[in-house]
Order: C-alpha cells, then structure tokens, then sequence
C-alpha cells in the first residue's frame, strides 16, 4: 500500500496509537490524532509527537475527513464517531492490522499468541527460545513496545512474536500469522463483552485469515479450544499437559519430552525457573512453536532452563524474615489467581482487589480455604470480594496498597507468602498493572 498523503486518523493516544502515528508520519502520511481525554492527562504521550496534528478532550468530525482510522485496543467501537465512520464506510483498523500491512510484503514470518491467561508469558518464552537458538526475533504487540515502533516494513527479523489481545483482533481485515497460539478461553473483560460467544468470537478472529499454509497450535486441556477446531482452516497442532496429543512434545510425569530425529530429549519441570502447572503448559506449547519454526530441540531446552519468567508474574520480590514476597500484580482476573494459588505449597497472605471487570470470585472459594490464611482486600472491588470470602477466610479491609503489604507483613508467619494477585484490573488506583507492581515492589523494598 503506498501511504504517502493518505490521510489516516488515530484513535488515542496510549502507546499504540502514538506509535501508529509516528509511523504513519515517517511513511509520508498524513496522521490526525485523536484523544478523548483532556490534554493535560497525556501530555507526555503528545510532546513525543513532531508536526502531527491532534485534537484532546473528544471525538470532533474531523475524524470522518479521513481515508482509514486506527483506533487503539481500548476504545470502545460503538462510540459515536465510529459508528458514523462506518456508515460512511470508512475502514476502521487496528493498530495490529496496520502493522501486519507493513509486514506481509516483507519476508518476515508472524507467530501470535492469544488467550484469556499466559499470553505474557508464552509469547515471552518463544522469543526467548528464537533468540537463544541464533535466529533474529522481535517481541511486540501489547507486551513491551507497540508492534508498529519498531522499523517492520524493512524486513529485517525472521520471526516477529506478537501477544495479541481480543481488542486488537476485534479490528482486523487481513490479519493473518503464519502459527496461531491460542491459549485458552475463560470468561474476560465482562465490561466489553457481555456472554462467552462474543469473547470467544474474538479470540476465534485469530484464525481468520489463515489458510492450509499456515500453523494453528491449540490447547487440548482447554474445553473451549477443543469445540472449535472445524472453523480453522490451518495446520492443526494440539498440545496438552494430561495427555500425549503430538508426536512432538509433551508432558509426562514431571518430564517434558521433545522428540528429535534419532531419540527423545526431556526435561525436568523442576529444572524451569518458571513455577506453576500452567507454566508448564506454556512451556510445552514455546517448545511446539519453537519446533515448527526448526529450532532444535537441543537448543530448545536449553533455553527453557535460562528463562526467569516475567516481571509482575509471580514475580519473587524478596525475603523478609523468612516471610516470602511474591508480585503477580499482572493476574487481572480470576483463573489467574487460581493458577497463582495452586503454584505455591505454603499458606498464602493474599492481597486482592482493583478495579471491576464483573468477575465472579466464588469460583476461587476452594482455593482459598486450602491455600489462603489471610486475605487482604483493597479497591473499588473491596465490598464485593469480602462479602464473596468472609465466611471462608480470615478478611481484611485496607485503604491502599501500602497499608496491604504492611498488614501482609505483619499477618505473615516465618516460611508464608505475601502474595499480590489481585484479580482485578488496576485502573481505580493506578495507570496500568505495571505501575501497581512497581509500588508493590518498592512497599516491600522500604520495610526490609
């Protein structure tokens, strides 16, 4: 697509969208931003910007001036403006789609990763694996840095590994990776999506374009991914921690096996430095990946050993008295906590709550009473967690995060775990769940 003088409008102004606009900028565009939000609350994104008009504080028409807009993941797409965009049939991308025009041209070969849990951290663990093995790999999309701030019209990586979320895939056209990760599906983001089909629709879109080419790699252990296979058109590659579903690589025991030309090459799950059952999985289906992209299984496991996992994903922070400090400030719902509190065999003093995403926290009513001896609640969601737990945990109501991680401290025994798995997101207190396990972090830094 040649885009010089095409006239494009961008939604927002987070880091997508700054990073759609700078690109469209160096290509020859003609960027128009646009940001809901009053100027002073972002004007540190806007003075990054250099002879690219915007507009703060709404929507105008200006917006339907425009050959193509570019809304990021977290606008809403019933707003006003862009319903008018689209009777005037105006495309309305993703910044992921624009990206991915930049790059089809190109010899540069997509993997994504999508999913209600694990994205992070698989998506991580590819690239690590890629990296490790010698082969030039870039890791963007809405982990770390925007797919479109990094010079991908040029060609220049082998592979690019992209976490993508159900926003970005709710804006695609021609979107379409060479290997397909879905994860799996569990109820997430109620305030945008309001039953599972809708949600799952989403994550489905992942799949769209593909064709008998193209790799789809799915979770056997998840009910939802299995009841989907006819409507991909992909190479299907099933992946599983309960039982053998390839030839390629599985769990067993406490063993991860990969089989090679001559024989079959293992490793301990007690050799990864990444805890939990479900960082097994993830493990498990980097290895498939990795596989398919002819990495060799050699340099395969030796990369798994090497990867420490993710900042804000049971995190270790420090030990403080023999008391343990763990930061999953990325656990943003439910099933992450549940992974969370299945990872450890010590008692747990959790702290929980955020902002409301419409969660339905009694499914974790087991997991509390074997793991949670005390339970810490802060947030907009305070009310409705302790009134979900207070019969089946010991629960406290706190004012910040602060007072949190004090209490935690104070609650802990020698040998227990303080542990921030919120299952909320962070938008009532902080910017994002980077920012809240940050404070979580340094809390814990100043009581040592």
């Amino acid at each position: 697509m040649d885009w010089k003088n095409k006239r494009v409008a961008v939604i927002g102004c987070a880091r997508s969208g700054i990073a759609a606009a700078k690109k469209l900028k160096e290509l020859g565009a003609i960027p128009f931003l646009s940001e809901f939000r009053p100027q002073d609350d972002c004007k540190d994104a806007l003075s990054t910007l250099s002879q690219i008009n915007y507009e703060c504080g709404g929507h105008s028409n200006k917006l339907l001036d425009n050959e193509l807009i570019i809304v990021s993941p977290g606008v809403p797409l019933d707003i006003p403006i862009l319903v008018a965009a689209r009777e005037k049939q105006i495309p309305v991308w993703s910044e992921l789609e624009f990206g991915y025009q930049l790059t089809k041209g190109t010899s540069s070969k997509i993997i994504a990763v999508t999913g209600s849990n694990g994205k992070s951290t698989t998506v991580s663990l590819i690239y690590h694996i890629l990296k490790e093995s010698g082969i030039k790999a870039l890791l963007a999309g809405n982990i770390g840095l925007p797919f479109t701030s990094f010079p991908i019209e040029k060609g220049m990586y082998d592979y690019i590994v992209l976490e993508v979320s159900s926003f970005q895939l709710d804006t695609i056209q021609d979107f379409k990776p060479d290997i397909a990760v879905l994860l799996n599906i569990t109820l997430d983001h109620l305030n945008r999506y309001h039953t599972l089909d809708a949600y799952k629709t989403s994550k489905l879109r992942i799949f769209e374009n593909q064709t008998g080419q193209d790799r789809a790699l799915l979770n056997f252990d998840d009910p939802e991914c299995r009841i989907i296979t006819n409507r991909i058109e992909a190479q299907k590659y099933w992946y599983s921690i309960e039982e053998k579903v390839n030839d390629l690589v599985w769990f067993d025991g406490d063993k991860i096996y990969i089989e090679t030309k001559k024989n079959t090459i293992e490793i301990s799950r007690n050799e990864l430095q990444i805890r939990g059952l479900h960082n097994v999985s993830n493990a498990v289906v980097s290895s498939l990946a990795a596989l398919l992209c002819d990495v060799k299984p050699k340099h395969i496991l030796a990369a798994l050993k090497t990867f420490t996992g993710l900042e804000h994903r049971l995190e270790w922070v420090a030990e403080i008295d023999g008391k343990i400090f763990i930061n999953d400030s990325k656990a943003t719902n439910c099933v992450s906590v549940e992974k969370a509190l299945s990872s450890f065999d010590r008692p747990i003093n959790l702290i929980m709550g955020g902002s409301d995403k419409h969660e339905d926290f009694s499914s974790l009513i087991p997991l509390m009473i074997e793991h949670v001896r005390n339970l810490i609640i802060l947030g907009e969601t305070q009310k409705q967690i302790y009134e979900t737990f207070e019969n089946n945990v010991k629960s406290h109501k706190v004012a910040d995060l602060e007072e949190a991680v004090r209490l935690g401290n104070d609650l802990a025994q020698s040998g227990e775990y303080v542990l921030l798995s919120p299952g909320c997101a962070s938008y009532d207190m902080y910017n994002n769940f980077e920012e809240r396990g940050r404070h979580f972090k340094e809390i814990v830094k100043n009581l040592q």
